[in-house]
């Protein structure tokens, strides 16, 4: 062997040797760096003419196992969606508070319940009045914050979408990109192992939020699609997700009803072919969407149970007092003494009452002012009954008039006045006549207890249907929302003299209202106690029978069941991700020692080709010298 093929051979050597250390100090300087994998640095023996001619690199790879990477993008994407599940749930349960919190809503609703029987035992105390009134108040406050706070919750989920979906797009061109580098650095046969790493990186991000699948193709292009097989990065080209958040959320609003989806492509229009919603199965953004559409409206739909069956229960039993004010009598200007909240439609329609009804008009002492009108018994009709009050108002007297106002009845009477309504039905209903008549208009009848209760003349409670148009209440109107819309009737509110505390008393026609009288704060503070059938909600509680307290309190608990459920499902997720990582460390990662090892062995390799380049310029020296 000449001494130049020595040489040659020597500072190959050097040359390979010291690409093999730098490769080895980016391994140890990248030692804690999130999402580096080592890399390797190969030699080959250099041929030329069919001799070796020393060493060479044939190239720097990484140390990664795709398979893995792909496992662990999947469990990232579970990992993500099991940690927006458990932070919302954990949201909602802050909302309606832990039990034997005293401002759980379930405490609330006791408290009410108390203050009416404080109001039983002195119905006659102005305070105790203002206290029941209060209390109702401040639980109404109570339900529709929660609900308005859900709401805000589901406005929450839309902005993170949106904000998810740009974060996708952003990686999403990242990918394309760097494959097309990639591309570059081969066709230059310089490495791509960084590039690569970059790229793995980009793609962990994108299945935080979704669940993608990837391969490499032969041209070293990671390619990109979704669980459904939607392309989304081809080679270079990268596609595009788009997604309008609506500016409001409310009760009403449902995918994809009037809130957008997210599209591919869509090139600014959306249409149900190019949107992926539905086929979204894991990451944040799914859990997002089920959050938003599933989860936050069942909590809306288990509110508005809650606010159906306490209006409902309590309207009953207020309906059954005395209507209006002494001395609150109303002219031409004022606002109505009596005003329905039922929608009457159809005033003609068959109507039937079980039992009697009794009205009688009373003076500012709670006498009777004149005889008293009964309306019997039987098939009628809503436009006779009408009539009927209507005439008794103007028997000889002029006492007030009963009239059709926006479909609902509404009774005006002159100052100095006030009527009250006594059913005479069954003593196992409570006195309330049975009303059967078709409200919702589907030709089907429904059944009514309580004469007033039927048309809304005394309600304590009143939900407004949630666009603002009329009321909703027992099978009329639309019960969405209404968590969001209960409210205290306005003018008892503003004079807690209005409520009623006792009832119209006697046998026709000597009927009086005795002052003292608190029969009716009596049954509103037992309807508390009473136990209520409560329907299934959907994703919700199952259908269960207990009190109006029990079931905020059953709320309270089917949600923090859920939270709990949602913590546990995290810390097996977070577990499972955590062997996956150290798994990907265990196979990708820079083992120091072995490092070090490595560095050793190269600094003794090049220190050996640097002794033959040494040993070669000697023996150089020493054939000149001998000419």
């Amino acid at each position: 062997m000449s001494l130049a093929v020595t040489l040659s051979n020597a500072l190959s050597g050097l040359q390979v040797n010291q690409n093999a250390l730098q490769v080895t100090s980016t391994n140890i300087a990248n030692l804690n760096t999130d999402g580096y994998s080592r890399k390797v640095h190969n030699q080959e023996t250099r041929v030329l003419a069919g001799q070796g001619s020393g060493v060479e690199t044939s190239e720097i790879t990484r140390q990664v196992d795709n398979f893995l990477v792909a496992d662990f993008a999947k469990q990232t994407s579970e990992t993500e969606a099991a940690r927006i599940r458990s932070r919302f749930f954990n949201q909602i349960q802050e909302t309606f508070g832990s039990v034997g919190n005293n401002n759980a809503l379930n405490n609330t609703i006791t408290n009410l319940g108390v203050a009416f029987e404080n109001l039983a035992n002195a119905p006659e105390v102005a305070a105790q009045r203002f206290t029941a009134v209060n209390q109702a108040v401040t639980l109404t406050e109570h339900i529709k914050d929660t609900a308005q706070t859900i709401q805000d919750l589901r406005s929450q989920t839309d902005i993170e979408i949106s904000a998810g979906v740009e974060i996708i797009n952003g990686h999403l061109q990242a990918i394309a990109d760097l494959n097309q580098s990639i591309s570059r650095n081969i066709a230059q046969n310089t490495p791509t192992g960084d590039l690569e790493d970059q790229r793995d990186r980009s793609l962990k991000e994108i299945a935080e939020f979704l669940d993608v699948q990837s391969f490499i193709n032969s041209e070293n292009h990671m390619q990109v699609i979704t669980r459904s097989g939607r392309s989304l990065v081809s080679s270079t080209v990268a596609s595009e997700l788009s997604y309008t958040p609506s500016p409001g959320m409310t009760p009403a609003q449902t995918y994809p009803t009037n809130i957008g989806g997210i599209h591919v492509n869509a090139n600014g229009n959306p249409t149900a072919l190019n949107d992926i919603t539905t086929s979204i199965r894991g990451g944040r953004l799914a859990t997002l969407i089920e959050m938003r559409d599933t989860t936050l409206p069942s909590v809306t739909d288990q509110l508005d149970v809650l606010a159906a069956s306490l209006r409902d229960t309590l309207n009953q039993v207020h309906n059954r007092g005395a209507n209006t004010l002494i001395g609150s009598g109303t002219g031409a200007l004022d606002a109505a003494a009596l005003y329905g909240t039922r929608e009457i439609t159809a005033p003609g329609d068959h109507l039937t009452l079980s039992n009697d009804v009794t009205l009688q008009i009373l003076d500012d002492s709670g006498q009777a002012a004149t005889t008293p009108l009964t309306i019997s018994a039987g098939a009628t009709t809503p436009e006779t009954i009408r009539g009927q009050i209507d005439a008794y108002l103007d028997s000889g007297i002029d006492f007030g008039e009963a009239a059709w106002v926006d479909d609902r009845l509404e009774i005006k009477l002159e100052p100095g006045y006030r009527l009250a309504i006594q059913d005479n039905g069954p003593a196992a209903d409570q006195g309330d006549v049975t009303v059967t008549f078709d409200a919702d208009g589907d030709t089907a009848t429904e059944t009514y207890l309580g004469f007033s209760n039927f048309f809304g003349l005394n309600d304590f409670y009143q939900t407004p249907n949630l666009s603002g148009n009329g009321f909703a209440l027992e099978n009329q109107g639309n019960q969405l929302g209404i968590s969001s819309t209960i409210v205290v009737r306005e003018d008892i509110v503003t004079n807690p003299e209005a409520l009623a505390r006792g009832q119209l008393r006697g046998t026709p026609p000597d009927l009086q209202l005795g002052l003292g009288d608190s029969s009716i704060a009596q049954d509103l503070a037992a309807a508390f106690t009473e136990s209520i059938d409560f329907p299934s909600v959907t994703n919700g509680p199952s259908n269960v029978s207990t009190t109006l307290a029990g079931y905020a309190g059953t709320i309270l608990s089917f949600n923090a069941a859920n939270a709990a459920e949602a913590e546990n499902a995290l810390e097996f997720q977070d577990f499972s991700l955590e062997v996956l990582r150290n798994k990907v460390q265990s196979q990708s990662g820079v083992n120091l020692d072995e490092e070090l090892s490595n560095m050793v062995i190269l600094q003794n390799a090049y220190n050996a080709s640097a002794r033959v380049i040494q040993t070669a310029n000697e023996l150089l020296d020493t054939l000149l010298s001998l000419r």
